[in-house]
């Protein structure tokens, strides 16, 4: 019975996915949104730019030039990396948690 319990609970327990980043350009919007949790550290800002440049140049198909990378505390810690496209006349951008892991953006196309 307790074991039932347990398992009822667990499964009532809403995920918190919260917005970190939304971004408009080329008529479309991406949105990254990760899980509110408390993640341990394993990467620096090197090691963050080197994982968001393998993901960006194959995400946004361009050849790119990191601009910035900065952390952020709110309203969950990640790596905000920054990029110009090869035409200069945008900005991209890729969010790493601070584990290394990459947060994939959802696609929305805006009509």
């Amino acid at each position: 019975m307790l074991r039932l319990l347990l398992l009822f609970l667990i499964q009532s327990i809403a995920v918190q996915a919260v917005e970190i980043l939304r971004d408009r350009h080329a008529g479309e919007e991406y949105v990254f949104e990760a899980i509110q949790s408390e993640i341990t550290a394993t990467v620096d800002a090197a090691g963050a730019t080197a994982i968001a440049t393998d993901w960006a140049t194959h995400f946004y198909g361009d050849l790119l030039g990191v601009e910035s990378c900065e952390f952020r505390n709110k309203p969950i810690r990640f790596w905000l990396i920054s990029f110009a496209q090869s035409n200069r006349r945008e900005k991209v951008y890729a969010v790493v948690l601070p584990d290394g892991v990459i947060v994939e953006p959802h696609t929305l196309r805006r009509s």
